[in-house]
């Protein structure tokens, strides 16, 4: 959690708010071409997919949409009747599973075809080698699972072959018999990929070295096809369909579409042609029957003119039998009609699901209305009945439907039976009456009269049935197929997935974001000093000395004289800036500097030395005491000196030893003195409240120019706050991407508080991309210009830091 006592939270300009992304361009380079790489790869692996469209005319849906144009010369035969569908019916049958079981097995779809890659298989679907046939045509119902094979070549006429999951290949002859999987198979070359190969290259034979064979249930191959087939309406109001398949090869989408088309075609024209059929067989049914009713009334004529030796008795009876003759015709037309009803009760009383014929002479409009009816409902019925169960609620309909319609045609039927028989008893009694007027008609010209109508009556009917057949069979020879294809099936030559550019686009905006996110995941989450930005934000109204940059793995972090480094000039920064402050003091004495820090690890003994040393070579006598007798650190930094050897515990334990007496001069620096910490005490708080310690310091300032107090960390013990009151000015270290910006509100306290004073910040460990007056400057001075490649290679290499 971020502190809030800042006196002031100025918002971030859009500079400031890009500069943490800027700093890590090397990270975005990085990601950027790490992405792009995946991308290439992922196009390079991926399998190309490629979507294949028509579009087809549905020509007899409700309300026209194409009609009935090309069937329109046989309408007055009244033989087409009135089958209309709507399109979405005929969507939903394109994408049956009747129909497309068909496309499979005619296009062998249900066995995959791959060539061996290193990475990847190839389908190859028509341009395989080899060709493998299932002898049992029921298998690919059959299968459960798929049956995976591996087949090699075995010289020019064998080749090897073995299940997937196993080890052992099996050596076969091209077209003999085999068993593999539980199924019975039989491979032999591919003559149509042989000859598509000689056509481009006749003196190269094809060559193959592995190939994988997959034989898929049928219904599973089913599946997938609907799954990857759409069929939508063009327009609303239009019967236009637009049926499109996504592949990952061009070709067997184009089949795919062509054939189903064609099988729905065949399937539609099956479908018309069957009430057709079913009357064709009842007229020739009832054909045969009249035809045996004629002959006998035909030879009871000839019988009993023979045996009463007559001739041609019409002429004599012409006019007393005119009257007659009328109503003799209406009772043969009443008893036609009577018969014909009565077959067709018969025969719709035979099956309930049966197809009952239409148009055969019944004078009843309502009754070829209803059976037009009927026959559609019954089609539909036998359709879903073939892809659903009894219980399915369309199914249960469509029989309720059926019943009902059939027993209304039953009383429609009876109706006109019941019509029919009345009108022929009436005309019988007025016929009988016009006879019995008749009373100079010899009896055999009365019984000829009566033989020869039930001929006429017999007659009438088989003509009135042939002409009905032959209007049939014009119905069956001129059936048109459902769809017109208005676009024929085509896959366009680029794939619509993976698209490059989008992928490439992708892969670069990620490549972007990720380190992105990590950048700003870290602004979030980081809580830790950065640069100086960060103290000021922090503590306004606290001075800033300067910064200590991160060194390389192999600098050197004690400055030398005449030193060049980075480290050395920006401690010659420091000395500038402490200088002012130091200049700022009211008295003349020698001045104090107490160098402390809020944690261990901050690198405050690092920099005291090298504050002591950078003063020492402009011409001062620097002293630096090692203020921190608790975890003394000073002593690691000079050489003949250690954690025994005489120092600050010494001289605030005994009275009688002068600071002379403990001071060393250090071996490389002939104007810097050293007065380490001496043994750890048991009581480091109550030695520093001692009288002693005016008297150290008062000793120094005699003696020296500056003294630099390398003292202990303020938080974790009181040393530092005992002393500081000897101190004119606190150089506060801290330590970039280590201390807390918790930590900060310690020090904001202890300044309001006054328990420090004069405090003036150092950041210490600072990368030089961090710096707060012109990252890209630095302090390298006199230094060669980096190319971007040293600096890219900078950017990672190991660095080491001041503590």
């Amino acid at each position: 959690m971020n502190p809030t006592y800042s006196e002031t939270d100025p918002s971030d300009s859009l500079k400031d708010q890009l500069a943490p992304y800027l700093k890590q361009w090397p990270w975005f380079i990085i990601s950027v071409m790490a992405f792009l790489v995946m991308g290439y790869s992922y196009l390079r692996y991926t399998t190309n997919e490629y979507k294949a469209t028509a579009k087809i005319l549905i020509k007899d849906t409700q309300g026209g949409g194409g009609g009935l144009s090309e069937l329109s010369a046989f309408s007055d035969l009244d033989v087409l009747g009135n089958s209309f569908n709507t399109v979405e019916n005929e969507i939903e049958i394109l994408k049956s599973n009747k129909l497309i079981d068909q496309v499979v097995e005619n296009l062998d779809l249900h066995i995959v075809y791959k060539n061996a890659g290193n990475i990847k298989s190839t389908d190859v679907y028509k341009n395989s080698s080899l060709k493998l046939t299932l002898l049992d045509a029921a298998a690919g119902y059959t299968l459960s699972e798929s049956v995976n094979l591996v087949l090699r070549p075995s010289g020019d006429q064998s080749f090897k072959i073995k299940l997937q999951d196993t080890d052992d290949f099996v050596t076969y002859s091209y077209g003999s018999e085999f068993m593999m999987g539980g199924i019975s198979l039989l491979v032999v070359p591919n003559k149509a990929s042989v000859s598509d190969l000689a056509l481009e290259n006749p003196t190269v034979e094809k060559p193959w070295k592995k190939l994988f064979i997959s034989i898929h249930p049928i219904i599973r191959t089913t599946k997938a096809i609907q799954s990857r087939l759409d069929i939508v309406k063009i327009d609303k109001r239009g019967s236009v369909l637009e049926l499109s398949l996504v592949d990952a090869n061009r070709e067997k989408a184009t089949d795919v579409l062509n054939n189903l088309i064609l099988v729905y075609n065949e399937d539609a024209v099956k479908d018309k042609n069957e009430v057709a059929r079913n009357t064709s067989e009842f007229i020739d049914e009832r054909l045969r029957d009249i035809q045996k009713d004629l002959d006998s009334v035909e030879r009871g004529i000839q019988n009993f003119k023979t045996s009463e030796n007559l001739t041609d008795l019409v002429a004599e009876a012409e006019l007393n039998l005119g009257f007659s003759a009328g109503i003799g015709r209406e009772v043969i037309e009443t008893e036609t009609q009577l018969k014909i009803a009565l077959l067709l009760k018969e025969k719709l009383e035979e099956d309930t699901f049966a197809l009952i014929p239409e148009n055969i002479g019944l004078k009843e409009v309502q009754f070829e209305q209803s059976a037009a009816k009927y026959n559609l409902l019954v089609q539909e019925y036998l359709r879903y009945q073939e892809n659903s169960t009894p219980k399915n609620p369309v199914l249960q309909r469509l029989g309720y439907d059926i019943t009902s319609l059939r027993a209304a045609i039953l009383v429609s039927l009876n109706n006109v039976i019941i019509s029919m028989g009345i009108q022929k008893e009436s005309l019988t009694k007025e016929l009988n009456r016009v006879s019995g007027k008749i009373s100079d008609i010899p009896e055999n010209e009365r019984v000829t009269r009566d033989i020869e109508r039930d001929r006429i009556v017999v007659e009438a009917v088989y003509l009135l049935l042939n002409q009905k057949k032959e209007t049939t069979a014009i119905s069956l020879a001129v059936t048109a197929s459902k769809a017109k294809i208005v676009d024929y099936p085509l896959a366009a030559k680029g794939p619509i997935s993976p698209k490059p550019r989008i992928v490439y686009l992708a892969m670069f905006i990620c490549g972007l974001l990720v380190p992105g996110a990590v950048v700003y995941g870290v602004s979030i989450f980081y809580n830790r000093i950065v640069s100086r930005k960060d103290i000021e934000k922090y503590l306004p109204n606290t001075d800033i000395l300067g910064e200590v940059p991160q060194l390389d793995k192999d600098s050197n972090d004690y400055i030398q004289l005449n030193d060049r480094s980075v480290l050395a000039e920006s401690f010659r920064i420091l000395r500038t800036n402490l200088q002012y402050k130091l200049n700022a003091v009211s008295h003349d004495d020698t001045k104090v500097v107490l160098v402390t820090s809020t944690v261990k690890g901050e690198g405050k003994t690092i920099v005291a030395v090298n504050l002591a040393n950078t003063f020492s070579y402009s011409g001062k006598n620097v002293l630096l005491i090692g203020g921190d007798i608790r975890n003394p650190q000073l002593h690691k930094y000079f050489d003949k000196v250690s954690k025994r050897t005489r120092g600050v515990t010494d001289f605030l334990t005994d009275d009688h030893v002068k600071l002379k007496d403990l001071i060393i001069t250090s071996s490389t620096n002939k104007s810097l003195d050293i007065l380490v910490s001496g043994p750890i005490p048991p009581n480091p708080a109550e030695l520093w409240m001692q009288d002693r310690t005016k008297t150290l310091f008062e000793e120094a300032k005699d003696l020296y120019d500056l003294v630099i107090v390398d003292s202990a960390p303020t938080i974790l013990v009181t040393d530092t706050l005992l002393i500081n009151k000897y101190a004119d000015v606190t150089a506060y270290v801290t330590r970039a991407d280590y201390t807390d910006m918790s930590l900060l509100e310690f020090v904001s306290d202890a300044v309001k508080d006054g328990k420090l004073k004069n405090v003036a910040v150092i950041v210490n460990n600072v990368k030089l991309a961090n710096f707060g007056y012109g990252n890209k400057y630095g302090y390298a001075y006199g230094e060669e210009k980096r190319t971007l490649w040293s600096t890219f290679k900078r950017r990672f290499q190991k660095k080491r830091t001041l503590e």
